[in-house]
């Protein structure tokens, strides 16, 4: 009984709502009214960007080791071709002034006779594909002056009328270029299994106590660790802090850090919350922009090659300070993002820990992780090689992370890198009073580069660029 009062009272409201529904439309239908179409704008427009082929990147870094390099370039369509269609690449000197303002950099032109396009750098995208590329050649000569940026603009050009090319970042490729003929004694071969290192309080040249018994040096990446992001009450505003012992390597970095240079190492600097407001994962927009253009200078004046981000030991944010937002993924990539914005052709790494790496946050501003992060090193018994977020890859992971005071993190597995696809591998804190442990630790470089570590024969007192004899000299 119950369930029959129910149904029909249910059938009354539904038809007296019904009522009032047709009343409601009758009272506010208006005739000829304009139709808002501009969501329907584009969906007939097949759009097309171009892209290295290797990487899949619009803005790639290229270091020549050799005389010749050649990699392709890629225009790809948002939608499977109908018939066959055509582009063509050139290089675009123009176009370098709007990139140099964009990102406040001030690259040369790479010299255009040393760049040569297959097929004159045609594409033909064949009906039902969605991509076509060409061959890219770049040459060196003796006019280039080596470590010097410079930059390679390619444009999109004689597009078929099928093609829409949305705005000039869709349509520009670029390339900077660096040449290091001169600095490969860490190079080790293009695809191999890359080191990153970090020195705690330790003089950076003890680098070059581990050396392959081929001559190459072992380190590819040297990190000094850490400065810190702080808050400037005067300036309103997050800088950079360092400490005694990041500001005595700066200021002698001509004796400390640029000889590792010399020798094809990169120096990129540590940077860790420090305790106050501020922090590497709760900066706003603004805050984020500030900071990396700061950032940006440092690495421009002390010739370094970027910076690793490490989200640790902040202090409680200010929520009515505009430079400053909630500790957060988000806030966390954005400062990734700005700082590869101020300065596109360093390295930006971070310590995959809390924050500063999670799937949480792989694109910003419409752009994915793979633009503005390049090495991922793991928190020890993290391998983030094996689970790269976004549009990330094994190659730019570290597999493994050695701490070298603890003895945490395990032997070198060199085998283990390889076979799943590790880009890298991590060391914090090797120590000339610990070398022992620490060449044992790393004994599986034969696996990876075909060569084993030689033993070292000289170590580096700190603030002393002295080479002094291992082991006799210890004491």
């Amino acid at each position: 009984m119950k369930q029959k009062y129910l149904i029909t009272g249910l059938m009354v409201a539904i038809f007296a709502g019904g009522i009032t529904c047709l009343t409601s439309c009758d009272d506010d239908l208006v005739i000829n009214k304009a139709i808002d179409e501009s969501a329907y704008t584009g969906i007939y427009e097949n759009n097309g960007y171009l892209r290295d082929g290797k990487s899949n990147l619009s803005s790639n870094v290229v270091e020549l080791y050799k005389d010749t390099y050649t990699t392709s370039v890629k225009m790809s369509l948002s939608k499977m071709a109908s018939t066959s269609t055509f582009a063509q690449v050139i290089i675009d000197a123009d176009y370098l002034d709007t990139y140099n303002k964009e990102h406040e950099t001030d690259f040369e032109l790479y010299p255009a006779h040393l760049v040569s396009f297959k097929n004159d750098g045609k594409l033909i995208v064949d009906a039902q594909t969605k991509s076509a590329q060409t061959d890219i050649t770049i040459q060196t000569d003796g006019t280039l002056k080596e470590d010097k940026t410079y930059a390679l603009p390619i444009a999109l050009t004689h597009v078929s009328s099928d093609i829409t090319i949305k705005d000039e970042k869709a349509g520009h490729c670029i390339y900077l270029i660096k040449d290091m003929r001169k600095l490969g004694n860490t190079y080790k071969g293009e695809d191999v299994v890359k080191s990153f290192v970090f020195f705690d309080g330790t003089n950076p040249l003890n680098a070059l106590s581990f050396q392959l018994e081929n001559g190459k040096l072992l380190w590819d990446v040297v990190s000094p660790f850490a400065a810190n992001i702080n808050w400037d009450a005067q300036a309103q505003r997050p800088y950079l802090k360092c400490n005694a012992y990041i500001q005595y390597l700066l200021d002698n970095n001509e004796k400390f850090l640029q000889p590792l240079r010399k020798r094809g190492t990169k120096i990129v600097l540590g940077i860790l919350s420090n305790g106050d407001i501020t922090g590497v994962a709760q900066l706003s927009k603004q805050g984020a922009k500030d900071f990396a253009r700061e950032l940006a200078q440092y690495c421009k004046a002390y010739n370094l090659d970027g910076g690793c981000f490490d989200d640790e030991y902040e202090g409680a944010y200010d929520p009515n300070n505009p430079a400053l937002t909630e500790p957060s993924e988000e806030a966390a990539a954005r400062l990734c993002y700005e700082t590869k914005q101020a300065m596109p052709d360093k390295i930006v790494a971070v310590y995959a820990l809390r924050r500063m790496y999670s799937s949480k946050a792989t694109v910003v501003d419409g752009v994915t992780i793979k633009n503005w992060i390049d090495i991922v090193v793991g928190d020890y018994g993290r391998d983030p090689s094996q689970v790269p977020y976004g549009d990330l890859t094994s190659k730019e992971c570290s597999g493994q992370s050695m701490e070298f005071v603890r003895g945490t993190g395990g032997d070198l597995q060199g085998q283990r890198l390889i076979n799943q696809g590790s880009g890298w591998f991590m060391g914090f804190s090797p120590k000339p009073e610990n070398y022992g442990n620490v060449f044992r630790r790393l004994s599986d470089v034969r696996t990876l580069y075909g060569s084993p570590l030689q033993a070292p024969t000289v170590f580096y007192k700190d603030n002393d660029a002295t080479p002094y004899q291992y082991p006799d000299d210890l004491q």
